[in-house]
C-alpha cells in the first residue's frame, strides 16, 4: 500500500504528532509499504526530501511569532502544490492527522480522486485555552473550535485516536465511527537499553535520585505546579530533571530561582533519541502536570522504561496511571498532593519496586506491533470496500 500521512505540524516541531506519524510510517515501511508524509515545509519554497527515513512533502509555509518551529502553509496555491503532491506519490489512503489548512486543502483534491481517508485526532481545545483565556469567552471559542473539527472530519471514512476517553470526547461531535487505538510504545527500545551512567554527567544530572519529565515546556504542561511541589520537599535529597524546549523555558527557569531550588532543578534543553531512553532508565520516577493529554507518549515511554508515574487527574492520563498501583493521580493544582506523591515514591522503597513492576505489566497492552497491524487493517479494508461498518469488523 502507498500510506500518505497529512499534518499540519510536523519536524522540526517535535510533538505527540511527529512521534505518532514518525514512528507508525518507519514501522509500515519495515513492512514493505510506501509512506510519505505531506506537511508544512521548513521555509518559503516548496520541497520533497527525506526526514529521519520518511519522505516529507513540504508546503510553503511561515513560522509563528511565539513558535518558531510551528509552520503555516502559505494559502496561495496551495491546493496546486497537493494536487502536485498526489500526482507525484500516487497513494492508495490518505491518513489525516488535523482539520486546519493542509488537511482541509487534501480532502478538497481528494474530490478529483475518490481516495479512502481516515483520520487520527489528537486535538483538545485545552492545548490552545492560554492563547484565548484572557477574552474570557472560553465556552463560545472553544464550541467554534470543535464546530470546525466536526466540519473537517465528518468528512472521512472513520476517525481513530489514542484511547477511550479521547473517544468519548468525540464521538457526540461526530457522524462517522469512532475507534481507540494506542499510538503504541516499542517496549524494546525503553526497557532492554543497557544503563550509561556517563548520560548524567553529560546532561549535568547530579549523582543522586531524579524525578524526570519530557515534553514541551508549554502553559498547558503545568511544570510551575511541579516546581513548586519541588520546593516543598526540603528533606528529601533528589533533583528534578526537566527534559525539552518550549515558550515557558524562561518563565520556569526565573521560578526555579524565585523558589530558591536552583540545587534541585535540571534543564537538560532537547534530548535525542538515543540518549532519552537512558534518562528514563536512570530516573526514579515520571512525573506529569498535563491537563491536555489524549494519552501521553511520553508517560509511556517512562512506563516502559519501569518507572513509577505522578500523573494529574485530567484527559486519559488515568487510562495509563492507575492510582496506588504503578503510581498516582492527584488533583490538577493541589501542589501538596503532588508533593505527598513524591515523597512517597523516593522514600518507601517496596512501594517503588512495586510500581516498577505494575507500570512494565500494564503497559505490554500497548505494543506498537498491535497498533501498526491494526493500522494496516483499516488501510487494507478502507481502500477494498466503500462499506466502513466492515473496517470496525476488521479492527475489532
Amino acid at each position: 500500500m502507498k500510506i500518505l500521512f497529512v499534518s499540519d505540524t510536523y519536524y522540526p516541531h517535535i510533538n505527540g504528532i511527529y512521534y505518532f506519524i514518525q514512528r507508525l510510517a518507519e514501522r509500515l515501511q519495515a513492512e514493505g509499504h510506501e509512506v510519505a508524509v505531506l506537511a508544512p515545509s521548513a521555509g518559503l519554497g516548496y520541497t520533497d526530501k527525506t526526514v529521519e527515513g520518511i519522505r516529507v512533502f513540504g508546503m510553503p509555509s511561515l513560522s509563528l511569532l511565539m513558535y518558531k518551529t510551528i509552520r503555516v502553509p502559505i494559502p496561495v496555491s496551495l491546493k496546486a502544490r497537493v494536487d502536485k503532491v498526489f500526482r507525484t506519490f500516487k497513494p492508495d489512503i490518505l491518513h489525516l492527522q488535523n482539520h486546519f489548512s493542509i488537511n482541509k486543502a487534501a480532502i478538497a483534491v481528494n474530490k478529483k480522486y475518490g481516495l479512502p481517508i481516515i483520520g487520527t485526532n489528537h486535538f483538545m481545545t485545552e492545548n490552545f485555552t492560554p492563547f484565548y483565556s484572557f477574552l474570557h469567552m472560553n465556552a463560545k471559542i472553544e464550541s467554534m473550535m470543535w464546530g470546525a473539527f466536526s466540519k473537517v472530519f465528518n468528512q472521512l471514512t472513520m476517525v481513530t485516536t489514542p484511547t477511550e476517553t479521547g473517544a468519548k470526547i468525540i464521538r457526540p461531535k461526530l457522524k462517522v465511527d469512532v475507534v481507540a487505538i494506542s499510538n503504541g510504545i516499542d517496549l524494546a527500545e525503553f526497557n532492554t537499553v543497557p544503563i550509561n551512567t556517563s548520560i548524567k554527567t553529560k546532561y549535568g544530572i547530579p549523582d543522586k535520585p531524579f524525578l524526570l519529565y519530557v515534553g514541551r515546556l508549554d502553559p498547558e504542561k503545568h511544570i510551575d505546579e511541579v516546581l513548586h511541589a519541588v520546593a516543598k520537599l526540603s528533606s528529601v535529597d533528589f533533583c528534578f530533571v526537566i527534559t525539552g524546549k518550549g515558550t515557558k523555558k524562561d518563565s520556569l527557569q526565573a521560578l526555579v530561582n524565585k523558589l530558591g531550588i536552583q540545587d534541585k532543578v535540571v534543564f537538560t534543553g532537547f534530548v535525542s533519541n538515543e540518549d532519552l531512553p537512558q534518562l528514563y532508565r536512570l530516573s526514579r520516577c515520571y512525573v506529569t502536570a498535563s491537563v491536555a493529554e489524549l494519552q501521553s507518549i511520553a508517560t509511556m515511554e517512562a512506563m516502559a522504561s519501569g518507572l513509577p508515574v505522578i500523573a494529574a487527574n485530567a484527559g486519559a492520563l488515568a487510562e495509563l496511571v492507575h492510582h496506588g498501583k504503578n503510581g498516582f493521580l492527584f488533583t490538577p493544582g493541589d501542589i501538596s498532593a503532588l508533593a505527598n506523591c513524591v515523597h512517597t515514591i523516593f522514600s518507601d522503597d517496596q512501594l517503588y519496586a512495586q510500581m516498577k513492576h505494575y507500570s512494565l505489566q500494564i503497559i505490554e497492552s500497548h505494543d506498537i506491533k498491535n497498533s501498526v497491524r491494526l493500522f494496516e487493517k483499516i488501510y487494507q479494508t478502507c481502500i477494498s470496500t466503500k462499506n466502513h461498518s466492515l473496517v470496525l469488523e476488521e479492527v475489532a
